[in-house]
């Protein structure tokens, strides 16, 4: 890290030095109400721009002294202008690549989840792989999470099918996947995995828990190509930009994505700021034969400017549906707790190790023991090294013992919540309530009390489990209401955020995370300009109404890369 850093810093005062060389600036924006988020939080009215960096940021009289004859001058109309958005979770090119496929996300209703894998059976892409690879399927719909094979055998016996669901721990097959994968009623659980079985014949039933059994099946599909990873990137990087985006955290990578961001980057194609946590412990990706120890040797071929390689992913469980979170106290229908994908002492010694190495440890974390488990692993790096500047943090975050909020600040480990969950939707009411009972239920997603006990809070998607769009989990946050109003109901009013703290935690408390709140995450003089401008000012309307509220250009280091006319 501290070479990436440097290398960074070094690339800053280069392009600094150039701006200030000549006071005039290449843009100016007029007449606008800008939030800094600065330190004070000051909001101005006018900003310039040169090389790509902010030339100075304050009045319009102040602004307007720095307008030459070339300078491009823009007229915000009072429009609201922040720094732009990080994403400190999500899954780009997963994604991207995903919607190559069969896409059933954002289906809510079980016919028309039919209809669209029939579409798909009769498409080019099947009749030429000979199989059906969708995502999105929402599990929320089924009882208990747990789809039942004759959803997809009703779609086809003769061409295999496998759907992620929205998730992202779980999947479902039909009878002919389990068939080419030689999955039976003997076949025992793999290590961390769960074949979900009849109850009364013990055959597989259709719903694979974790990767670990997913990939019994999805190893026999078709390959991604580089090709389809190309493309996934540059879907996902158009999709990023149109929610004000420019700065991605990719929450577990291996060798085929670092490289494929490499390779955007060295064509000047990559738009974003990517800073990529290599999944530890995963001895591959499905296709790819790479082993960990492998791809971290070489990590630092990818590193580029706007490739940041340091981090390191760790699952320390898995989610509630399904039973492989991992809690203090039972699930109410199984009298199980679940399962710690590492023991306590493997897990100290590797934390503390990447920790030793200058590497920030980014983990999931959803089960209250598995958020303890993490946080005694932090503990002990802290002992061992002593305080580094490694930023570290844990993801999710769905239940926290409240004797262990105050840790978080405590121990200086940031809380990156996926604020669009913490509302009740079918994973809650239809999942969570029957397997840990209300009482739990409603202590969930505590945001508000991390932040109030000092700890950090930084916004992450984990698209594509949930949507990209920060304004929608900013809403959520602050309402803990679904903002589609879809559904009904309040989840946890008592942990309701405020607007302000919730687009610091997806601005410079985001950047922070990434290593980069030296060159971006705030409006000043000397960052990058990195800037967003939104059809309304989110301080002006109701908070029921920020998810509507529409970006209309994202700039990154001056440059527009989305903009509605």
């Amino acid at each position: 890290m501290k070479r990436t850093i440097f290398y960074f810093s070094l690339m800053h005062l280069f392009l600094l030095s150039n701006a200030f060389s000549n006071d005039l600036a290449d843009e100016v924006f007029l007449d606008g109400s800008i939030h800094t988020f600065n330190q004070s939080l000051s909001i101005e009215n006018s900003i310039a721009i040169k090389d790509g960096i902010i030339l100075a940021v304050g009045t319009k009289s102040s602004i307007q002294k720095l307008i030459g004859e070339n300078t491009k001058v823009n007229n915000l109309e009072g429009k609201m202008m922040l720094p732009s958005f990080h994403d400190a979770h999500s899954h780009p090119i997963w994604d991207g690549v995903n919607r190559l496929k069969c896409i059933l996300t954002d289906l809510y209703d079980i016919q028309d989840i039919k209809d669209m894998l029939r579409v798909c059976l009769n498409s080019e892409l099947t009749q030429t792989t000979g199989w059906i690879v969708g995502s999105g399927l929402n599990i929320g719909l089924f009882s208990a999470g747990n789809p039942n094979k004759s959803l997809l055998d009703d779609i086809s016996k003769d061409i295999p099918i496998i759907l992620w669901a929205n998730d992202g721990h779980s999947a479902l097959a039909n009878s002919k996947a389990f068939e080419l994968a030689n999955i039976t009623a003997e076949t025992i659980n793999p290590p961390y995995g769960v074949i979900e079985r009849d109850p009364q014949t013990g055959e597989p039933s259709g719903t694979l828990r974790e990767s670990s059994a997913i990939n019994l099946v999805l190893v026999l599909t078709p390959k991604d190509t580089d090709s389809d990873y190309d493309k996934g990137l540059s879907i996902s990087q158009e999709m990023a930009h149109s929610f004000g985006i420019t700065s991605v955290l990719e929450a577990a990578v291996g060798e085929r994505h670092m490289a494929t961001y490499k390779r955007a980057a060295d064509r000047e194609e990559l738009d974003l700021r990517v800073f990529t946590c290599l999944e530890y412990g995963k001895t591959n990706f499905v296709h790819d034969a790479s082993t960990f120890e492998d791809v971290y040797l070489k990590l630092d071929q990818f590193n580029h400017p706007r490739i940041n390689v340091n981090c390191v992913k760790i699952f320390i469980d898995g989610v509630l549906e399904g039973q492989t979170g991992a809690l203090l106290e039972p699930y109410l229908d199984s009298g199980e707790i679940g399962e710690l994908i590492l023991e306590k002492e493997s897990l100290n010694k590797a934390i503390a190790r990447f920790d030793s190495e200058n590497r920030q440890v980014h983990t999931h974390a959803i089960g209250d023991r598995a958020v303890r488990a993490a946080l005694d692993a932090y503990e002990y790096a802290l002992k061992e090294n002593g305080s580094l500047d490694n930023r570290h943090h844990i993801s999710h975050l769905q239940m926290i013992s409240k004797e262990d909020i105050p840790r978080f600040s405590e121990l200086n480990i940031a809380a990156t919540f996926q604020a669009v969950w913490a509302m009740p939707d079918e994973y809650i009411t239809g999942i969570s309530i029957p397997e840990i009972g209300i009482e739990r239920v409603n202590k969930m997603y505590p945001i508000q009390s991390v932040f109030e006990a000092g700890g950090l809070i930084v916004g992450g998607s984990d698209w594509a489990v949930t949507t990209m769009n920060p304004l929608i989990a900013i809403e959520t946050a602050i309402t803990r209401k679904d903002p589609e109003d879809r559904l009904k109901g309040t989840l946890n009013k008592d942990e309701r955020m405020g607007l302000t703290e919730m687009l610091k935690a997806y601005t410079i408390n985001a950047a922070y995370i990434m290593h980069q709140d030296n060159i971006t995450g705030s409006i000043e003089a000397g960052k990058f300009a990195d800037l967003i401008i939104l059809d309304k000012n989110l301080y002006n309307i109701t908070p029921n109404e920020i998810s509507e509220v529409r970006v209309v250009a994202t700039i990154i280091e001056g440059k527009t890369v989305f903009s509605i006319k």
